[in-house]
C-alpha cells in the first residue's frame, strides 16, 4: 500500500497526539524520580513523558546542561532554563564535583552554541593550583572556545561536526545555519537572542583546519604542527599512477606505447575568473592557517615571486596563435578593488581530484612569460602552480591540457630555471605532451588544431577538463 494514502486516514490522530504534548494532558501527577506530588517541569530533549520537581530536574540534568526545559504555569508550557533554576556547570573536576576555588565566567554568563540551540549557562572554571588553562578545560568538556584568551563563548564539538558535514553536503551558508539555531531558542522573534554569528564563523573555520591536520596524521609529530610540509595534508588521488604505491615494480620496463597510456598522469590547467576576492582584509586580521599544507600554494612565497616579476608584466608579448582573451585581455580585466581576479589550478582530469599545492590566486589574468624574452624575474602564476605540484608527483609521463597550451608550453623548461631551487626540475625526468581541449581547439589556428589535438596522438583518451568551473 502507498504509505501516504494510509497516513491520510490517520492524519487527524497524528494531529491530536501532537496537541497532546501542548497541554497538561495525561502526564503523571507524581515526580518521575522522587515520586513527590506536584511536578511541573519536563525536558524537551530527554526520552519519555515524565514530569519532575525542581530538585530532581536539576539532579537529572547535571550531566546534560544544554537540554531545554519547560514548566507548567497552570495555563500552558513555558520555557525555562537550567541556569534560571540554579544549575552551575563546573569544569576541571569529575561530574557532580564542585571546585573549592571556582573562577566564574565573565559576568557569570557563558554562551554555548549547540545543535539544540544557543544557551546561556552559569560556568565555573577550576582555579586550583594544578588546574589546566581555561581553554583546555573547555576543550576537555568538548566545548570549542571562540577565543583562547578569557573565553566567553563556545560551540560544542558535535555542532561543529554537524555543520561541517551539512555544509559540504547541502552547501548551506553559515548565516542560514546560525539563524536556524537562533530559532530553536525562540521562533516567534519576541525574545532577543544575542548575535554570536562572527564567533561561530571563526570557530567553524578553525574546526575545519584542525580536522584537516588531524586526518593528515599531524597530531603526533615529535617536531610539532609547524613541521608540516607543503602539500602534506592533501588527499592523494588513489587511482593516479604513484610509483611505490599502486604501480608494479617493473613498470618502467614496459614497452613505450603501453607506458604512455597506462602509467601516465593526466593533468588539466584552468582558471575560474568568477572566483574573485575583494581587497577588504589583510593577513594580520585574517591570517592563513594552512601555509601551503594542502591544495593552495604557500601564499607569502607565492606573492613574493609575483611582486618580483610585477615590473616585467608589461613585457608580455601578444599571442602568436588566435586572439586568446586569457592572454591578451589579462591586463584589461576589471581589477579595481580586487586582491584576486580569479583562481588557477592544476587538476587530475581522470578522477576529478585536486593535487597538492596546485591552486593559487591570480592577480592579472593567466599570465605566462613571453616565449622570446626570458629573464630570471619572469615567474608567472600558471608556471608557479604547475611546477609547484610537480614536486609532489613522481610519475614520469604527463599529458597536460590547457586552453592556451600552444603559447604557454613554449620554453617551459627554460623558464623553470628562474624558480627557486626546490622548484627547479630536470626536463630529462619527464615526458610531457601538451594538448588543447576540444571545446577550445576550433578557436586556434590550423597548425595548433592538429599539433595539440587529442585525436591525432596515440596513447591518450578524451577527457573533461573543465573541473574548476564545476566545483
Amino acid at each position: 500500500d502507498n504509505p501516504n494514502l494510509v497516513w491520510l486516514d490517520d492524519c487527524e490522530m497524528f494531529l491530536q497526539e501532537m496537541m497532546w504534548h501542548e497541554g497538561r494532558g495525561a502526564f503523571p501527577e507524581t515526580c518521575g524520580q522522587c515520586k513527590g506530588t506536584g511536578p511541573i517541569y519536563k525536558c524537551e530533549d530527554c526520552v519519555g513523558m515524565d514530569l519532575y520537581c525542581e530538585g530532581c530536574i536539576l539532579s537529572t540534568h547535571s550531566r546534560t546542561p544544554l537540554h531545554r526545559l519547560q514548566w507548567w504555569n497552570r495555563t500552558f508550557w513555558d520555557s525555562v532554563t537550567l541556569r534560571e533554576l540554579g544549575l552551575h556547570v563546573s569544569l576541571g573536576h569529575k561530574s557532580g564535583e564542585r571546585c573549592s576555588n571556582p573562577l566564574k565566567a565573565y559576568t557569570d554568563t557563558f554562551v554555548v552554541i549547540d545543535i539544540l540551540g544557543i544557551h546561556v549557562v552559569s560556568l565555573d572554571f577550576c582555579n586550583c593550583e594544578t588546574s589546566e588553562s581555561l581553554t583546555q578545560q573547555l576543550l576537555r568538556m568538548s566545548w570549542f572556545p571562540a577565543t583562547p584568551t578569557r573565553p566567553r563563548t563556545a560551540a560544542t564539538f558535535r555542532l561543529l561536526e554537524q555543520f561541517h558535514l551539512v555544509s559540504l553536503e547541502s552547501k548551506i551558508l553559515v548565516y542560514e545555519f546560525y539563524n536556524a539555531l537562533s530559532r530553536l531558542v525562540d521562533n516567534t522573534g519576541l525574545i532577543k537572542v544575542k548575535n554570536h554569528y562572527e564567533e561561530f564563523m571563526r570557530m567553524a573555520r578553525q574546526w575545519r583546519h584542525l580536522k584537516m591536520v588531524k586526518r593528515g596524521g599531524r597530531a603526533y609529530d615529535p617536531l610539532g604542527l609547524e613541521a608540516t610540509g607543503e602539500g602534506e595534508c592533501t588527499i592523494i588521488c588513489p587511482a593516479c599512477p604513484q610509483p611505490g604505491r599502486n604501480l608494479p615494480g617493473n613498470f618502467l620496463d614496459a614497452p613505450p606505447g603501453e607506458c604512455s597510456w597506462k602509467y601516465s598522469l593526466y593533468l588539466a590547467i584552468d582558471v575560474n575568473f568568477r572566483l574573485k576576492r575583494k581587497n577588504v582584509s589583510k593577513d594580520s586580521v585574517d591570517p592563513s592557517f594552512s601555509k601551503g599544507w594542502a591544495y593552495f600554494v604557500e601564499e607569502s612565497r607565492y606573492m613574493y615571486w609575483f611582486v618580483r616579476i610585477s615590473p616585467y608584466l608589461s613585457l608580455t608579448q601578444k599571442s602568436t596563435c588566435s586572439s586568446h582573451n586569457a592572454v591578451n585581455m589579462a591586463d584589461t580585466k576589471v581589477n579595481k578593488g580586487l586582491s584576486a581576479t580569479g583562481v588557477g589550478t592544476v587538476d587530475c582530469t581522470r578522477h576529478n581530484m585536486k593535487l597538492p599545492t596546485a591552486v593559487g590566486d591570480l592577480q592579472k589574468g593567466e599570465k605566462s612569460p613571453p616565449p622570446r624574452r626570458l629573464t630570471c624575474c619572469q615567474v608567472y602564476n600558471m608556471d608557479y602552480l604547475f611546477f609547484s605540484t610537480l614536486r609532489h608527483n613522481s610519475a614520469s609521463v604527463l599529458n597536460v591540457s590547457y586552453d592556451i597550451a600552444c603559447q604557454w608550453s613554449k620554453n617551459l623548461w627554460q623558464r623553470n630555471t628562474a624558480f627557486p631551487v626546490p622548484m627547479q626540475l630536470s626536463c630529462d625526468s619527464w615526458q610531457i605532451r601538451f594538448f588543447v581541449p576540444k571545446f577550445h581547439l576550433p578557436a586556434h589556428i590550423k597548425k595548433c588544431q592538429t599539433t595539440y589535438s587529442f585525436n591525432f596522438l596515440t596513447g591518450v583518451h578524451q577527457e573533461f577538463d573543465k573541473l574548476l568551473n564545476h566545483t
